[in-house]
């Protein structure tokens, strides 16, 4: 055991409730039982210097899912699954606007749309079906067709349709983040950065979790309870929840200034690819499924076969005809499970587990961490 000094383990070694993970569903857990009651000591524990994971490296997408997204989640779920889902969604961006306002997380809502090429054109013939069941949901048209806007774009000609969302958005990831850490701090969490939790120790009255510390080893934080919101990175210290990792990678070009001559957030290929502009730049992720074995990994790496892809699409799809360099590459995790539906769920007595996200962290997260932190109120109300 590292050495301890008495105020170390007075202040920083005990909590009501430790969150294994800093990124949004456990920044957003610590909020929420902090505007509980902000008596309660909530530790956060992050194995790396900024938060891993998709929080800090996704594309800032605020979404509800794109059209061929949705209808091939209601062949494969139901009607009344995806409207709650949507909704859910809808629920959770609203939570996370109203808690730390749409300044300090960049929100626009800026609108979106998705391109239809090949097999995928086929979801104009249930456009209005689609539109029917989620009208109710935002109070106003889900979707739309906008075929005019292609020429507009300037997208290539292999785009057959292009439909309207007009509830879409976006946000800043990295301002996002820094907003909820801030908040976090403010309401008297505590968030410790680079601690990697190693593995958690039950017992009838709270749980040991083990941190290996860069000075002097192993560290034991006691917790009355502990909350797992590592997406699915670490599935050994919350094997209950089922969820295994997807990676997403992405590219960023340089400013391309006149030459845009778009605005908003794209989706296309069921959501499997992404696009956007942040100012003239254009920001492009996806392709996970050219090879969804190799992207089902935890390990922070591109791929020539997907980048190859990206650019391609890039220069003959999305700005055909402009010359486009490449600033930035990087990838993020993201965590998926079967069914696609969020999951809030106790592994044992004391360690629950928060998983909700499937690519929509953002949107979802803050909806998620409220279900958890009324679970674990419950568990620390009874164990008074």
């Amino acid at each position: 055991m590292a050495t301890v000094s008495f105020w170390e383990r007075e202040e920083f070694l005990h909590a009501d409730v430790c969150i294994v993970g800093a990124g949004i569903i456990g920044l957003s857990l610590a909020a929420e039982l902090l505007e509980m009651d902000q008596r309660l000591r909530i530790i956060v524990l992050e194995r790396n210097t900024v938060p891993a994971g998709a929080s800090t490296k996704n594309a800032g997408f605020a979404c509800y899912g794109s059209p061929t997204e949705l209808w091939r989640d209601v062949r494969t779920l139901g009607q009344d699954a995806v409207c709650h889902l949507v909704e859910q969604r809808k629920h959770g961006l609203e939570r996370l606007r109203a808690r730390l306002g749409d300044e300090a997380i960049g929100y626009e809502r800026c609108g979106g749309y998705e391109l239809l090429l090949g097999e995928h054109v086929a979801v104009m013939d249930y456009l209005d079906s689609l539109d029917q069941m989620l009208r109710p949901i935002f109070g106003s048209p889900y979707a739309y067709r906008a075929d005019k806007r292609i020429a507009e774009f300037g997208f290539g000609s292999s785009v057959e349709h292009l439909i309207a969302l007009p509830h879409e958005g976006r946000i800043h990831t990295g301002r996002m983040m820094h907003s909820l850490l801030r908040y976090v701090a403010e309401r008297g969490g505590l968030v410790l950065t680079g601690s990697p939790v190693e593995r958690i120790e039950t017992h009838s009255n709270g749980a040991d979790v083990l941190v290996m510390a860069p000075v002097g080893g192993e560290l034991y934080f006691q917790a009355r309870a502990v909350a797992v919101a590592t997406n699915a990175l670490a599935p050994r210290l919350a094997d209950c929840i089922g969820a295994r990792p997807g990676r997403g990678q992405v590219l960023l070009t340089e400013p391309l200034g006149d030459q845009l001559r778009w605005d908003g957030v794209f989706h296309f290929d069921e959501g499997y690819y992404y696009f956007r502009n942040v100012g003239t730049r254009i920001l492009f992720g996806g392709g996970r499924n050219l090879d969804i074995e190799g992207e089902t990994t935890d390990h922070f790496a591109l791929t020539e076969r997907i980048q190859a892809q990206l650019e391609d699409y890039l220069r003959t799809l999305i700005v055909p005809g402009t010359a486009v360099r490449i600033e930035q590459r990087w990838a993020g995790i993201m965590g998926f499970r079967t069914p696609p539906l969020p999951a809030v769920e106790w592994c044992n007595q004391r360690v629950l587990g928060v998983f909700g996200c499937n690519g929509m962290g953002v949107a979802l997260g803050s909806l998620v961490a409220a279900d958890a932190a009324d679970k674990l109120a419950e568990l620390l109300l009874r164990s008074r």
